[in-house]
């Protein structure tokens, strides 16, 4: 899961250098105007962050099933819901619009089973090397 946080936030601070609007974030301590901010955050930056979220997850869940050497997907899952849980924690502590709430809720099991499917090849791909 570390790996998988650092591929999120090195994608993040991309973004952050890809969007001008991210110059003049506000505080977070001072809600209102934190709000103000993500609204007026453009539709590629949400979309930035759902792919950040979502690469981070399907790495993290590949690696515990490659590391885990388990073919069902079990370890897949248990990061798929870690990661759904600390973005629900994002979720409150941020206000987005609904639209990003409901993707954002809907990406990470599919991106960790995507993850499993990916290390089960990988598996595969390296038996046949030997």
């Amino acid at each position: 899961m570390f790996l998988g946080v650092l591929v999120i936030f090195f994608i993040e601070t991309y973004g952050h250098h890809l969007f001008s609007v991210y110059q003049n974030v506000p505080n977070i301590t001072e809600p209102e105007a934190f709000a103000a901010f993500i609204e007026t955050l453009p539709l590629g930056a949400f979309l930035f962050l759902l792919f950040a979220h979502s690469l981070g997850t399907l790495i993290s869940a590949f690696l515990a099933t490659l590391i885990s050497g388990h073919s069902r997907p079990v370890p897949s899952i248990v990061v798929g819901i870690l990661m759904l849980s600390a973005g629900v924690i994002n979720l409150i502590s941020i206000p987005h619009p609904v639209w990003y709430q409901i993707c954002e809720i809907i990406i990470y099991l599919p991106a960790a089973l995507l993850g499993y499917k990916l290390s089960l090849k990988a598996t595969q791909w390296f038996t046949s090397l030997r």
